[in-house]
């Protein structure tokens, strides 16, 4: 296996890239639910500083991520019509504005609410805005929204590439894997 992707399967970089960032939102999905369900404690604090920390961690791989995949060859589509290549590349477009868009509006979050965000409980990152008691709530709801537009959206990323291995018999999920 090559680190750079072929015109037929993906590199070993960018499967690393993918099942990171995976591994990561499919832990922060979950950590940010239970953090908000907790009454305000040291515990909350720990939690949110958890899901923030590895929030950033998201926004820093799908960064380079995407410049790994502006600068690499991308394996040709298996879609069977032009209709499913379409919304493959919609969804993944969606994905990839989701998984931007969640760090940073949570990071306005905290900023606006004036909670500074510390990765790890060590490095503190600057204040992306001011204190703003609207701002927080406009990102906070763009935040949350978010979310569910991202499970959806991960629903049909998923059932698709079950379909892709199971039905069509093809070899979308293999290339992708290791």
């Amino acid at each position: 296996m090559t680190i750079k992707n072929t015109q037929a399967r993906w590199g070993w970089l960018s499967k690393v890239f993918h099942w990171a960032t995976a591994l990561l939102i499919f832990i922060q999905i979950p950590l940010g639910f239970y953090a908000e369900s907790l009454r305000l404690s040291p515990l909350k604090i720990d939690v949110f500083i958890w899901h923030k920390s590895l929030g950033m961690l998201v926004l820093l791989l799908v960064i380079v991520r995407l410049l790994w995949r502006i600068k690499i060859t991308i394996p040709i589509a298996l879609a069977t019509s032009r209709l499913e290549k379409l919304l493959a590349s919609a969804a993944h477009g969606v994905l990839y504005l989701l998984m931007l868009a969640l760090p940073l509006s949570g990071w306005i979050t905290s900023a606006a609410a004036n909670f500074p965000v510390k990765l790890f409980w060590l490095i503190p990152l600057p204040p992306i805005v001011g204190p703003d008691d609207g701002l927080k709530s406009i990102a906070a709801e763009v935040h949350e929204i978010c979310v569910f537009v991202l499970i959806a959206i991960l629903v049909v990323h998923i059932g698709a590439a079950l379909r892709h291995h199971f039905m069509l018999g093809d070899s979308a999920l293999k290339r992708m894997w290791f």
